[in-house]
């Protein structure tokens, strides 16, 4: 398996990840707060630039990299035309840097998608200077962490298990794998959480289901995903659930730092 390559999403990803004001806002303080102290730092995945572009502009100093030619195009874009900072098209595995260049690397949301991620922690590893950190944003759903509540979520899991699709592990979302394959290299710790509070409506939703905008629906065919879209259209007739009535749902962002010694 390849790492994930995300091309195909590169003119939508922004409208569909992009964070509450809030929480981004509190996102760059905590980030920044950890990598001032550790420049430059390194962006795997710097995708759009969605986290870097804030960071930079509270004076960390960095640089990205991507897989996806598309991604890096939209993120010069987003910057007004010029590149904000140093960018390469390269693999996270295979990082095209000297070893001990970096203060810090930043992976957010990217070691999924990574087949061969422990090569790219390898990587990431490499390209520190002693007391440098790996600072990854993992999606562990592990007992005491937020995510969703939306009042639709069990039925779509539902029809996605009856339709034969599921979220087939790439790479790893488990900061505990990461902190095992660490142990005697690196120290985790674990930072604050940062909320997110959004307003979802079940239009929304069933619009990503059928256009497949996320990753994990990529491997499957357009018609089982729409047959998914009208089981959970279905659904929501019985239940007498307005398709664009909002719903407020939470979810938490946790990050964890693996620290190198000194």
């Amino acid at each position: 398996m390849e790492s994930v390559n995300f091309d195909r999403a590169a003119d939508y990803y922004d409208a569909t990840r992009a964070l509450p004001e809030d929480s981004m806002d509190e996102l760059t303080a905590l980030l920044a707060g950890e990598l001032g102290g550790r420049q430059p730092c390194l962006e795997i995945g710097v995708g759009t630039g969605r986290i870097a572009r804030p960071l930079r502009e509270a004076g960390v100093a960095l640089a990205g990299m991507d897989l996806s030619a598309g991604m890096l195009s939209r993120l010069v874009a987003n910057a007004g035309g010029a590149p904000p900072f140093p960018l390469v098209r390269a693999d996270a595995t295979r990082l095209p840097f000297a070893a001990g260049s970096f203060g810090s690397v930043l992976a957010v949301h990217v070691l999924h998608l990574i087949p061969e991620w422990r090569v790219a922690v390898d990587e990431s590893l490499r390209v520190l200077r002693p007391g440098g950190a790996l600072v990854a944003g993992l999606q562990s759903q592990s007992r005491g962490q937020r995510s969703d509540g939306a009042p639709w979520s069990g039925a779509l899991r539902e029809s996605l298990r009856r339709r034969g699709i599921v979220r087939v592990p790439v790479g790893t979302r488990d900061p505990r794998l990461v902190a095992d394959y660490l142990a005697g290299r690196a120290t985790a710790r674990q930072l604050d959480a940062v909320p997110v509070r959004r307003t979802r409506t079940l239009a929304e939703a069933i619009e990503r289901i059928e256009r497949q905008t996320f990753s994990w629906t990529w491997p499957y065919p357009a018609e089982q995903m729409r047959a998914v879209a009208g089981d959970i259209r279905a659904w929501a007739a019985r239940e007498n659930l307005p398709l664009d009535t909002g719903h407020s749902v939470e979810s938490d962002i946790r990050w964890w730092v693996f620290e190198l010694p000194r």
